[in-house]
């Protein structure tokens, strides 16, 4: 039985009650530079990491085949969300309802740590299904070797491939969110079904289906199964995430720039002022952003501030503002670069980059 069914491109991220009120129509700009990378930061509550995790897991696979191969899907992925059919304790599979034809799927668990990838104490389980003709297409198109679809043995392997490619992905997206790290078993191919059923995490009922169009044909499927609650790092626990602080008045501006860093992994401080820059300054950030036209103290007066205080030993100023011809400002000791609005993602991260 399915219980929702979005097309991700036309999710409308204001249903959940605890949405970042981010304009969502710059969101989606947002979304465009970042390569088709879905939007993933600070958008769920912890009670839906299921659906967050379901969102990263597009991410991952659109990344892959974008990156790697001249493939494009049709449409953003439709995403369901399935009751489990049970057998024993495990997850009945019937792989050949996905494209109503033999199909090939590999399952790829994650568990906190390597023993209880042993006792089968996992935290996620993925599959991922293909067509069996069609797989060594996939592959070719990611620049594997090619295999023999009617080759048993090859198709496994073949899925189990991609399988790892996306699992490894998955790591990568999942760890961006906060998520903690997790341990990721070696892949099990079957074809068509398995007599005993997938493992999945304890007490799981609900999973999540990502279903991938080429030419507007179903062609990849990738399912998600997860409890409500995974474990996040705390801040406290989460060492070595850099700090940027964003001083600016400009709401839009720091929701955009904010956004964008998160969803690089950066912990982002706001202040709309000079003066709570200063008080911001408390929590050491690594990079500063900063806008020159602000009430109060402005970008000016911060920057004399801030080396009053700090004796010039300070974190990295970059200037973004929409002033032209400000190319002197970086001759300033402690200002370092100098970006105009509206901000470029690739050029402010990259600017950031250099040093951190």
């Amino acid at each position: 039985m399915i219980f929702e069914k979005v097309n991700l491109g036309e999710l409308n991220l204001s249903m959940k009650e605890n949405f970042n009120p981010l304009d969502l129509r710059v969101f989606k700009d947002i979304v465009k530079q970042e390569s088709s990378r879905l939007r993933l930061r600070s958008v769920f509550n912890e009670g839906e990491s299921a659906f967050t995790l379901a969102l990263a897991l597009s991410a991952a696979v659109k990344k892959i085949f974008y990156e790697k191969s001249s493939m494009t899907f049709s449409d953003e992925p439709v995403l369901e969300k399935r009751t489990i059919t049970e057998f024993k304790s495990r997850m009945r599979v019937d792989a050949m309802e996905k494209f109503n034809a033999t199909t090939v799927f590999s399952v790829i668990q994650f568990a906190a740590k390597e023993e209880d990838l042993d006792r089968e104490a996992y935290l996620i389980t993925l599959l991922v299904y293909l067509e069996q003709k069609y797989l060594p297409e996939f592959l070719r198109l990611l620049q594997y070797p090619y295999i023999d679809s009617d080759d048993v043995d090859e198709v496994k392997d073949g899925c189990g491939t991609l399988g790892n490619l996306i699992a490894g992905q998955y790591k990568r997206e999942k760890a961006a969110l906060g998520f903690k790290d997790v341990m990721m078993s070696h892949f099990e191919s079957h074809i068509n079904t398995v007599a005993d059923g997938v493992s999945i995490p304890q007490g799981a009922k609900e999973k999540y289906e990502l279903s991938f169009e080429v030419e507007e044909v179903k062609r990849l499927v990738v399912e998600v199964i997860a409890p409500s609650l995974l474990p996040r790092w705390s801040p406290k626990e989460k060492t070595g995430v850099k700090k940027i602080l964003i001083i600016d008045d400009d709401p839009t501006h720091v929701k955009l720039a904010g956004a964008f860093l998160q969803s690089k992994g950066f912990k982002v401080l706001v202040a709309r002022d000079g003066t709570e820059g200063i008080e911001q300054l408390k929590e050491k950030p690594d990079v500063i952003i900063l806008d020159l036209n602000m009430p109060n103290m402005d970008g000016y007066e911060f920057v004399l501030a801030i080396k009053e205080l700090a004796g010039g030993k300070h974190a990295p100023i970059i200037i973004m503002t929409m002033k032209q011809g400000m190319h002197d400002l970086v001759k300033v000791e402690g200002i370092k670069e100098y970006l105009l609005k509206p901000f470029n993602p690739d050029t402010l991260l990259k600017s950031i980059e250099r040093y951190i």
